[in-house]
């Protein structure tokens, strides 16, 4: 059983992964080893956050979780296997206070944040969306997560769902506050540039400041009809995945 106690009376304690189907990502190798030339087909994403240290069963403090996007649809085009990026808040995925992952070229949005892989916020109704191109270093900007493991925390408490048993998950969907990123200004951008530069040589390019854009998309469901960020969508391309902050 997972279980938010006493923690939670400190607004401080629930800690998940963003959906019940899991995010293929590819990621072998670790931060400092990645590579990044104007000529790569993949680009890079970056963002700065806080770490603290998680439940005792879990790896990561939270994760945040982005997915392909098709901004005239309003909709996730990531499938359970494909087109989504994680940023896993591990102590080893940081360097100095960044965490990257590689992505493919494309339109991201991002999808959730989530804590001890049973609890998420799903931005469905208010989200950012950016474009990443290939041999491209994005940076997001400095990424709240401190307050959205309260604000996660006060969900699962008014809800009831302080704990959870045998793989059971509970997302929290049509949010009226999405992701919460820092303005990304000229100075950060150097910061990062030399972080790279020391930290992960094999990044030869100069990285760039986020354009994000405000977005919406629709939510699935998991095969037993439960409502889900990012789960199941009709092959027909009639089911929920194409409405924009759907409700069912």
């Amino acid at each position: 059983m997972v279980m938010i106690g006493k923690w939670a009376a400190a607004l401080g304690a629930v800690v998940a992964l963003g959906g019940a189907l899991s995010p293929h990502v590819a990621n072998a190798k670790a931060p400092g080893q990645i590579i990044l030339t104007p000529q790569s087909e993949e680009a890079l994403v970056i963002i700065k956050t806080d770490w603290w240290q998680p439940a005792p069963s879990m790896h990561s403090a939270f994760k945040l979780l982005l997915s392909t996007y098709v901004d005239a649809e309003a909709r996730l085009s990531s499938g359970p296997f494909s087109g989504t990026a994680l940023f896993e808040a591990k102590q080893k995925n940081f360097l100095d206070g960044y965490l990257m992952v590689p992505v493919k070229p494309g339109r991201w949005v991002v999808r959730s944040y989530s804590q001890q892989d049973s609890w998420a916020l799903c931005f469905n109704a208010a989200s950012f969306q950016f474009e990443a191109k290939p041999g491209q270093v994005v940076y997001l900007g400095r990424f709240d997560a401190l307050s959205h493991r309260q604000q996660l925390t006060r969900q699962a408490i008014a809800s009831g769902n302080t704990s959870i048993r045998g793989g059971g998950f509970v997302d929290y969907f049509d949010l009226p506050q999405g992701p919460i990123f820092a303005p990304v200004d000229a100075p950060q951008i150097a910061a990062v540039q030399t972080m790279l530069a020391r930290r992960v040589p094999g990044v030869s390019v100069p990285v760039q400041a986020v354009a994000f854009t405000p977005a919406t998309f629709g939510t699935g469901s998991t095969l037993y009809g439960t409502r889900r960020c990012g789960g199941y969508f009709p092959a027909s391309g009639k089911g929920k995945g194409k409405g924009k902050a759907d409700k069912s």
